[in-house]
């Protein structure tokens, strides 16, 4: 399981191989904020058009990777976002 904060507006990539989606946590909302989580292959796995706190558990398989982009016009909201690789020893 691996896990950041993030809080302040950008593209994040997150992990560049195949993992897990486990949840998103919105700590504080921000001003005018939005939230999307894409996959390796810019397929969108979780999208907030409007930040409100909360935790939202996904369990979402993020193929080739795992992108977040956050938005805001002013505030940033402030969110965490959990996911689970596996390690490369365990690798087949």
């Amino acid at each position: 399981m691996r896990s950041l904060k993030i809080g302040r507006p950008g593209i994040w990539r997150l992990a560049r191989r195949d993992c897990e989606l486990y949840s998103v946590q919105i700590l504080s909302a921000g001003a005018f904020g939005a939230v999307r989580v894409l996959n390796g292959q810019d397929r969108v796995l979780f999208h907030q058009p409007s930040t409100f706190t909360g935790s939202f558990w996904l369990g979402a398989g993020a193929e080739g990777g795992l992108v977040v982009e956050l938005y805001s016009i002013d505030m940033a909201p402030n969110l965490t976002i959990n996911w689970r690789v596996a390690s490369r020893d365990i690798e087949a």
